[in-house]
């Protein structure tokens, strides 16, 4: 617990710095949550206490949801093309980097 609470600022503050890149698109939310379900999906292949600091405290912290979902009802309002664009993004690369970061761990047998 203690280290999930010490990774909790350090992804926070990440996240902080990518969202400074959104402006009419939300490219540093999704920066954060793609490059985040890459290094869930390497972290959840591991078992060890560091990785339940990075998984859940600093990934935890970093990639958000709902951040993602005000984007999209924002985004629908004004520009729907950009808000499909994004969505699709979202919820079809998330889960692919999330897997290829899996593997990767599984492959390389680290």
């Amino acid at each position: 617990m203690i280290l999930v609470m010490l990774g909790a600022p350090i992804g926070a503050y990440l996240r902080l710095l990518l969202s400074k890149y959104n402006d009419a698109y939300p490219i540093g939310t999704l920066a954060a949550n793609m490059l985040g379900s890459l290094l869930l999906g390497l972290c959840a292949a591991l078992s060890d206490g560091w990785s339940l600091m990075i998984c859940i405290g600093i990934l935890g912290s970093f990639t958000t949801f709902s951040t993602l979902n005000l984007e999209l009802v924002t985004l629908w309002q004004s520009q729907r093309r950009k808000c499909l664009t994004y969505a699709l993004s979202s919820y079809i690369f998330g889960p692919l980097l999330f897997t290829i970061g899996y593997l990767l761990i599984h492959i390389t047998n680290l």
